[in-house]
């Protein structure tokens, strides 16, 4: 029985009572902290309106669906990997593949930063 566990001078209804007294508790917290909830912030946003993108260059070589790409911390390079098992690191300034790598299986791709004088 849920009343199986309680002190002597404690009853169901003293419980809830406390637990109604943290949860105002807990608002106030929350009002004062500014705390909102995603979608109170979202019905503020503006719409973006027609977002048209543009292919700037594309890239060609995987021969299957792209799964995941990142660029490199020096903003030049780019890893990606597919379903066809290859993961291929890009130039994106020329677009050509800098170093194609057949790993199968792997579904996902990230490019560590390499160290001075090495590729």
């Amino acid at each position: 029985m849920a009343t199986d566990g309680l002190h002597e001078n404690e009853t169901l209804a003293s419980l809830k009572s406390e637990a109604e007294s943290l949860k105002g508790k807990l608002e106030e917290e929350r009002a004062k902290l500014h705390d909102v909830e995603l979608h109170q912030v979202a019905e503020r946003v503006e719409a973006l309106g027609q977002f048209v993108m543009k292919t700037r260059r594309t890239l060609k070589g995987h021969g299957n669906k792209v799964l995941c790409m990142d660029w490199c911390k020096d903003k030049r390079r780019i890893v990606s990997s597919s379903q066809d098992g290859k993961v291929i690191v890009w130039d994106s300034f020329t677009t050509n593949k800098v170093r194609p790598c057949p790993w199968w299986g792997l579904r996902t791709s990230a490019l560590l930063p390499s160290s001075p004088g090495t590729q």
